[in-house]
């Protein structure tokens, strides 16, 4: 599993500009470096840095959905700020502002929940927030990272989030297939393009995401 957070991570980071370089392979036998679940991922928050991400990802929806879907989004963000919104949505599952770990699990479940159409699927948050704080524990490169950084990549990801959830909870509402079968595919390729993993191919549990049992391991454990 600390690989798998490690690819997430760099993938995140690589998506909102801030990796450096690309990450050296990935161990596949443990390590005498001991990760720690405990692991403190939080930042010193910049209403200046905060204020420029929005700017930023306000531009991003106009190149990406044009300009009315921008100025929609601008009002709905000015109505009520985004950060404040994210709170109210993630408060019961122990995820606060100001901590990348937090807002990475968040956008990892969300879209998991998205990709395999398990709306009614209960998800313990505290499991993949612990299995990303101790990926990050022993990640050099998470370690390199500045406070502005840590908040590019949390806040970058709480507004995709919060952008992802309304669409999520329109098609689930309106009982649009086709929608949601659209927002299921689109999930599972940015994952698979922009972190080298695949949503289907995972399972929540007690530790946190994991890979799904192959037929015959399944077969053979019964």
């Amino acid at each position: 599993m600390r690989i798998l957070a490690s690819l997430l991570f760099f993938g995140f980071s690589l998506t909102v500009g801030i990796a450096q370089e690309a990450p050296a392979t990935a161990p596949m036998a443990p390590t005498e470096e001991v990760e720690d679940e405990t692991f403190d991922t939080s930042y010193h928050f910049s209403p200046t840095t905060s204020a420029r991400i929005e700017r930023e990802f306000l531009e991003e929806i106009r190149w990406s959905a044009g300009v009315e879907a921008r100025d929609n989004l601008r009002e709905a963000f000015e109505k009520n700020s985004a950060l404040d919104t994210w709170q109210e949505l993630v408060a019961k599952d122990g995820l606060e502002l100001g901590n990348v770990a937090d807002a990475l699990t968040s956008y990892w479940i969300l879209n998991w929940i998205t990709a395999n159409g398990a709306y009614s699927t209960k998800v313990d948050n505290s499991a993949v927030q612990t299995q990303l704080r101790a990926a990050f524990s022993i990640d050099p490169a998470f370690a390199q990272l500045s406070d502005q950084q840590k908040q590019i990549m949390a806040e970058t990801y709480i507004r995709h989030f919060l952008v992802e959830h309304a669409a999520l909870n329109a098609a689930v509402k309106a009982k649009d297939i086709t929608a949601l079968e659209m927002l299921a595919a689109a999930s599972v390729m940015r994952f698979r393009n922009d972190m080298s993993v695949d949503l289907l191919a995972l399972e929540p549990g007690p530790k946190g995401f994991d890979f799904r049992p192959l037929p015959d391991e399944t077969s053979a454990e019964n």
